[in-house]
């Protein structure tokens, strides 16, 4: 499972540089402040697939096809105050990259990736490891943009299932 997820990370990171995600829909009332960091701005980025379904993208070694136009919720929980949440739509192939600026604390262990709603009523089941609602943040790299260091931060493969018995998941 270990070399499947190492796989799909460097799939991920190389198809980034082709795809154009749809952009973030901001919906947080205050910057990130927890943890300390030296960095500008923090990059999400990840994909959505629906396992079990062979529409276009298939990758057979999954058994999912990727989803475009699935929402993913990334929310951190600090104790001094409210949630700080932002929402993104996946793009083409189903990946996505949410950008948080003007970053000035951050602290991954706080922060979560939740599949918020599938295009597909078909496949709008979230499957999570180890019975968990959310997927953790695990620190990828740095990047250096325009405005300073952008740290990456990947929330890796998120799934969806397909509904029992639905004949529209193997479209040919």
């Amino acid at each position: 499972m270990a070399s499947l997820n190492s796989v799909t990370l460097v799939l991920i990171s190389t198809l980034l540089l082709f795809v154009s995600p749809v952009l973030s829909t901001e919906n947080t009332t205050h910057p990130l402040t927890s943890g300390s960091t030296n960095y500008t701005s923090i990059a999400i980025v990840g994909v959505v697939f629906c396992r079990s379904c062979k529409f276009r993208g298939y990758v057979k070694s999954m058994d999912a096809s990727p989803i475009t136009g699935a929402v993913v919720r990334v929310t951190c929980y600090y104790t001094s105050r409210k949630p700080v949440s932002m929402a993104i739509t996946t793009g083409r192939n189903g990946y996505f990259s949410l950008v948080w600026p003007n970053v000035a604390k951050f602290s991954q262990k706080k922060c979560r990736a939740y599949l918020s709603w599938s295009p597909y009523s078909f496949c709008k089941m979230p499957i999570y490891q180890n019975g968990s609602i959310s997927a953790p943040l695990k620190f990828d790299s740095v990047q250096n943009v325009t405005y300073g260091p952008q740290a990456v931060y990947s929330s890796g493969v998120l799934l969806y299932g397909a509904t029992a018995n639905n004949t529209l998941c193997h479209v040919p």
